[in-house]
């Protein structure tokens, strides 16, 4: 099953053609991720925001429910 999920910038990426996501280095304000079409072939740059979006949809992180409080 492919999941896609929109990025700050609005493009959308599909979690199924990620092999990795980094930083080069700790100071580095974006992370890196590297994507496979067949074979390791691409890299784009995402934010933090980007980077937790991705990690839910593909199911690493918890997705915390919001509480209805209709009272």
């Amino acid at each position: 099953m492919m999941a896609f999920v929109e990025l700050e910038s609005g493009n959308w990426i599909n979690t199924d053609s990620i092999e990795t996501i980094y930083k080069m280095n700790q100071s580095d304000t974006r992370w890196e991720v590297g994507l496979s079409h067949g074979e390791f072939d691409h890299i784009d740059k995402i934010t933090d925001a980007d980077r937790v979006r991705i990690l839910k949809t593909a199911g690493f992180v918890k997705i915390k429910k919001e509480n209805s409080n209709a009272d």
